[in-house]
């Protein structure tokens, strides 16, 4: 039985009314990365863009990914 990983970021911008051009300008991330990301279309997490995520969005990883059983 395999999990999946999904991605909230999105969610998270759009419900915390922050846009992507700060997250980019803040957290010194490209932008075509912060896409993926927002997409859900990212095939293998960098845990040092996550970081730098939960740091400009001073959020918990949990609040950007989330882990479900099929």
């Amino acid at each position: 039985m395999n999990g999946r990983i999904i991605i909230k970021l999105n969610e998270y911008l759009i419900k915390n009314k922050i846009s992507r051009s700060s997250v980019v300008r803040n957290g010194n991330i490209r932008y075509d990365t912060l896409l993926s990301y927002c997409r859900g279309n990212v095939t293998r997490l960098d845990t040092d863009t996550l970081a730098k995520l939960c740091s400009v969005l001073n959020c918990k990883i949990e609040d950007i990914i989330e882990y479900t059983e099929n």
